[in-house]
């Protein structure tokens, strides 16, 4: 498994979910060079895709340019297409252009540091004077994976989502990654109604019970907990009709409160003015 190609497999420009589930899966069994041969049986029982889908879906992702097909073979019968993930990159080549990027920042400064004292610097966009300084990890920073990266599927969506966990678990999902795939299934508007279920750990408890002892590759098991978890909002749903409503009178109300009550007419500035 290749930690490296998981976190490029979840920012690749796919274009429908099969895909992503795909190159999950290819990501998954990848070694150091970024290659993997599972056979499409394989890939079938870890997407809960169709061969057909399958073969298809790697065509595509080959014609794309995500995946290459080396030539080579391997398996018993030596017919199983060895494929390379294009565009994965290891932490030591980033963190080397993170060096020369820093090396050049030096150069920059030097260069425009004058005998007599140095140069002053208009107010940058990005200034810590501004409050959005992301040496200090706020805002906008892409990698700490909040707010505005869309990669993750977190643009615009509310801050207080949380899990809210008591006690530990066989498997817990990574938030990021849950709040991704719900949306890549239509459940954008309801993120914050499936996150506040009242029985949701329960929920989680009885997945990892009832998936005990089986290998899972942790895309394949992510998938498997979000058709669960959205079979379980809309019975809920249904059984509690006015769940959503609630939730939503709820948010509407604190975004109606005001943040300082004041009086709108003090009595001792109505008297003033007699």
């Amino acid at each position: 498994m290749s930690i490296d190609a998981t976190r490029w497999a979840w920012k690749a420009p796919v274009k429908n979910s099969s895909q992503r589930l795909v190159l999950l899966s290819l990501a998954d069994r990848a070694g150091e060079e970024h290659t993997a041969w599972p056979g499409i049986e394989r890939l079938a029982k870890d997407t809960a895709l169709n061969d057909k889908t399958v073969q298809k879906v790697l065509l595509e992702l080959i014609k794309s340019g995500l995946v290459i097909d080396t030539g080579e073979r391997k398996g018993p019968t030596k017919r199983t297409k060895v494929l390379k993930l294009n565009g994965v990159k290891g932490r030591e080549e980033c963190t080397q252009k993170q060096d020369d990027l820093n090396s050049k920042k030096d150069s920059s400064s030097d260069a425009n540091t004058p005998k007599n004292g140095d140069i002053k610097q208009s107010q940058k966009r990005n200034d810590s004077n501004n409050g959005n300084n992301p040496e200090s990890g706020t805002l906008n920073d892409p990698e700490n994976g909040i707010l505005n990266d869309p990669n993750f599927g977190m643009q615009n969506q509310p801050l207080n989502l949380s899990m809210n966990l008591s006690q530990e678990h066989d498997w817990i999902p990574d938030q990021n990654q849950l709040i991704n795939v719900l949306n890549t299934a239509g459940q954008q508007q309801n993120l914050e109604l499936i996150f506040g279920l009242p029985d949701f750990e329960f929920q989680l408890g009885a997945f990892n019970a009832h998936y005990a002892g089986q290998v899972m590759p942790n895309a394949r098991k992510l998938y498997s907990f979000v058709r669960w978890i959205i079979d379980k909002f809309e019975r809920y749903q249904k059984a509690n009709p006015s769940y959503v409503k609630q939730a939503v009178e709820q948010s509407q109300l604190q975004q109606a409160q005001p943040l300082i009550n004041l009086p709108s007419k003090p009595k001792s500035l109505l008297e003033s003015m007699q």
